[in-house]
C-alpha cells in the first residue's frame, strides 16, 4: 500500500471509530434517559429493554465489522474454487 493509501485508510478507520464512540454516548445518554422516564411512570413492565437489547445488538455488530473486517476474495481463493468445481464434474 502506498504512503497516501495508507493514510486514507488510517483517516478512514479513525472516523469510523470516532463515530462508534459518539454512538456509544447516545446510546447511553438515551438508554439511561427512558430508563428514567420508566422509573418516573410507574414501573410497570421494563419496556427500555427493547431500545437497550436491540439498539446494543447493533452497536455490537458494528465494532465487530470494524475490528474483524472480511478480506479481500484473492486469486488464489478463486484459483481453489475452480479446482473444487473442475474436481466436482
Amino acid at each position: 500500500m502506498s504512503g497516501e493509501n495508507l493514510r486514507e485508510k488510517a483517516l478512514a478507520n479513525l472516523k469510523h471509530r470516532r463515530g462508534l464512540q459518539k454512538q456509544l454516548k447516545i446510546y447511553a445518554i438515551t438508554n439511561v434517559t427512558l430508563v428514567i422516564i420508566w422509573a418516573l411512570s410507574g414501573r410497570g413492565d421494563f419496556w427500555p429493554i427493547w431500545s437497550i437489547v436491540f439498539w446494543g445488538l447493533a452497536l455490537i455488530y458494528q465494532a465487530w465489522a470494524f475490528n474483524f473486517p472480511e478480506k479481500p476474495i484473492t486469486e488464489e481463493d478463486i484459483s481453489q474454487e475452480v479446482n473444487r468445481i473442475n474436481s466436482e464434474t
